[in-house]
């Protein structure tokens, strides 16, 4: 590109009030860092593990939207058509409905990729990091920093979703209860109090874990 090419560019970006650059910049900025925040490390502070859910949580997801994406697809060629030609009310009525049903679809299966994303156990030689969904704001996410020994607990159970509880049953993962309060007993057993549940865990990144936190 030549130089006379780059100046239209230059004086458009120039044009463009300061005020404005910045309040962009600074609401695209606060909208990511609300939906997947950044980690800030202390200085010196060496990274020595991170976790994040189960691979089949992210390709599962992906496959599933190809899938439903090929039937929103047709459903959509199915439904034009049938406008057009003037079909039968319940040829219309079910292409809509298939049509809207595989919207709905794409949608959740999209925000199971965000969280996948969203979810992140660090732990660094000085301190403990968490990034969760932030409870009660659908979407979004928290960092949570914590120092190294806060955590008591490190107990694993199956998932309470049959789909994903399939998924640990072929690979071994599981969900991973965290608790700083330690256990509650109850007659029928032990149950962790206030405990944070970090879900579809791999069983070498669970060994990894109980060693760096209780080692």
């Amino acid at each position: 590109m030549t130089e006379e090419q780059e100046k239209p560019e230059e004086i458009e970006e120039k044009n463009l009030p300061k005020g404005l650059q910045t309040g962009l910049v600074g609401l695209v900025y606060r909208l990511r860092e609300s939906i997947l925040p950044e980690v800030h490390y202390l200085e010196g502070e060496t990274q020595q593990l991170t976790v994040m859910m189960a691979d089949y949580r992210r390709s599962a997801p992906v496959k599933m939207v190809i899938a439903v994406g090929v039937l929103l697809l047709v459903s959509a060629v199915v439904l034009v058509l049938s406008l057009i030609n003037q079909w039968s009310i319940s040829v219309r009525t079910v292409s809509g409905g298939m049509v809207l049903l595989s919207i709905w679809a794409v949608l959740e299966l999209l925000e199971d990729l965000l969280l996948y994303k969203q979810w992140q156990f660090i732990v660094t030689d000085k301190r403990i990091i968490l990034v969760t969904p932030a409870p009660g704001a659908r979407l979004l996410a928290d960092a949570i920093y914590l120092k190294r020994g806060k955590i008591q607990v490190l107990d694993t159970n199956w998932s309470r979703s049959p789909l994903w509880g399939f998924f640990q049953a072929i690979t071994g993962a599981r969900d991973v209860m965290l608790s700083m309060g330690g256990y509650e007993f109850k007659e029928e057993g032990a149950q962790v109090k206030g405990g944070l549940r970090f879900p579809d865990v791999m069983p070498n990144d669970i060994i990894l874990l109980e060693q760096l936190i209780f080692g």
